[in-house]
């Protein structure tokens, strides 16, 4: 009964589009027997169709949802940093963010609307309107937790090892931003995060990885060192090392930047991840004579598991932790 509706952005069914082509009984008789589910006032989704979605793909509708009750939307903030593609690292907040079309914001309905400054750049992308990205990493440098905030800037200036693609980003394009909006609240927050971030981040977990080890006051490693294997003829790059320590560290994530999810990346078969993973990790120990540190998503979230880890490979805690500094 669905199928037939019309069909806005986000595959939504407004309850307006329907009574404009003279399918409003339709649409009523899909949204009481819960063929249509609310996303938010006069727009639903196809029960089989939300069943599907991932938690960022339900937000990216109920954004689409909020936008289609307004004149001339403009994604701001963590909600353009989603449509930008960025990684989401924490829980999905129950907020919708847009720039204010005045000067003032406000809160109504779970739609924040920042204060409009002039020098924030409006850009379209992928039909959407929103923040630029340079201004949309400075603001959710500003607004969320550091580590979350991390990840989607590692995410942006990230540049792939192999392949034709490039950053999203560049770092001189994000201080441009920076600067070009001070003085401004928040200003402080978003340093922190611009003299941390790097782009040699494969993945949302080495970002994380990389904040613990700091907080924990481990020695600050190398990252994405490349080590040559005589024995397989080609060259790794190991995602932290400690070359003064014998040591090195190995994020196991199950994936790497490819858009809005932490995993998935990887579609072989698991225990042909682990056999290569071994071999690898055999083939590193044989060249470098050093110790490896292996974790994962839910070690490096526990920091006691993963400066066990660590310690036990033989890694000294050689820095004050950075959250007491």
């Amino acid at each position: 009964m669905t199928a037939d509706l019309p069909v806005a952005a986000g595959g939504l069914r407004l309850a307006r589009d329907a009574e404009a082509l003279g399918m409003h009984s339709r649409f009523v008789t899909a949204r009481d027997s819960r063929q249509l589910i609310p996303v938010r006032r006069g727009a639903y989704l196809p029960r089989e169709e939300l069943a599907k979605m991932s938690a960022v793909a339900r937000y990216r509708a109920n954004a689409l949802a909020a936008a289609a009750q307004r004149r001339r939307p403009i994604f701001a903030g963590f909600t353009a940093a989603v449509f930008w593609g960025l990684p989401v690292l924490d829980a999905i907040p129950n907020d919708i963010f847009l720039l204010a079309q005045s000067a003032s914001g406000r809160r109504r309905n779970a739609v924040v609307e920042f204060s409009r400054r002039d020098a924030v750049e409006i850009v379209e992308h992928n039909g959407l309107i929103m923040t630029s990205l340079p201004d949309t990493l400075v603001d959710v440098a500003r607004t969320l937790p550091f580590a979350a905030a991390l990840c989607m800037v590692d995410a942006a200036l990230h540049t792939p090892r192999f392949g034709a693609a490039v950053a999203l980003c560049t770092r001189a394009e994000l201080l441009s931003a920076f600067e070009r909006r001070l003085p401004f609240s928040g200003s402080r927050r978003v340093r922190v995060v611009l003299e941390r971030c790097s782009h040699l981040a494969d993945s949302p977990l080495e970002t994380l990885s990389r904040v613990q080890l700091e907080d924990l006051g481990f020695p600050e490693p190398v990252l994405q060192l490349p080590v040559q294997l005589p024995r397989a003829g080609r060259i790794v790059w190991l995602d932290f090392a400690w070359p003064e320590y014998g040591v090195w560290g190995e994020a196991d994530g199950d994936g790497k930047y490819l858009g809005n999810a932490v995993s998935g990346g990887d579609t072989r078969p698991a225990a042909h991840i682990v056999v290569e993973e071994k071999k690898r990790e055999n083939a590193v120990r044989a060249a470098t004579r050093w110790n490896c540190g292996r974790w994962d998503w839910r070690e490096a979230r526990e920091s006691a598991l993963l400066r066990a880890i660590l310690r036990e490979a033989g890694l000294p805690v050689t820095r004050r932790p950075w959250r007491t500094q």
